[in-house]
């Protein structure tokens, strides 16, 4: 009884001291998406790149995300495929900061028609990036390529500059909302 008294003086000090409890404030924000999208939640890829290391990590990374059962990225052929998935020596990108990066191209009804991904590999290692933590980058990118934008939330893959994160539950909420949403309408719409 006295640990229930305590729970209850302890919440009202809480409420009027205007620290209020609510759901709110403790959830964290949701991962954002565009008004693009593929037709639906299933890519075909094609890794370009010789480096053993850099196929591996994005193996990993295409695993990651195929378990998450929101989306699925299923290989391709050198002919037919929807996306491209590469590596770069490029280092001219904000001054050797930008790990990876995503283009994504759509026609005119808004829908993703190919998308390549690079992951800078020498900017992976001048800032000493390990092979997990390229993976989460990897995962970033893909990320990009399934519609979702960068995420104020500190804990999601899409944070923009994510070399920690794995997939959250809201990074594949905002997936499954991205795919059940028309196209054309985005967080941000």
């Amino acid at each position: 009884m006295k640990k229930l008294n305590l729970q209850f003086i302890l919440v009202m000090m809480a409420l009027l001291l205007g620290l209020g409890i609510s759901n709110q404030a403790q959830a964290s924000p949701g991962t954002p998406y565009g008004s693009e999208r593929w037709h639906q939640a299933k890519v075909t890829y094609v890794i370009q790149t010789k480096s053993t290391y850099y196929r591996k990590v994005y193996k990993q990374a295409i695993k990651t995300w195929n378990a998450t059962g929101k989306f699925k990225f299923v290989a391709g052929s050198s002919k037919h495929h929807q996306v491209v998935l590469t590596t770069s020596t490029n280092t001219s990108q904000r001054g050797g900061e930008v790990a990876g990066n995503t283009t994504s191209y759509s026609n005119r009804a808004g829908y993703y028609t190919s998308a390549k991904v690079k992951l800078l590999t020498k900017n992976l290692q001048r800032n000493h990036y390990s092979e997990t933590q390229r993976c989460k980058v990897a995962e970033h990118e893909l990320g990009h390529v399934i519609g979702l934008n960068h995420s104020t939330n500190s804990h999601s893959v899409m944070l923009s500059t994510n070399r920690y994160n794995g997939i959250t539950k809201a990074d594949k909420n905002a997936v499954h909302q991205r795919y059940t949403t028309k196209v054309g309408k985005g967080t941000l719409n």
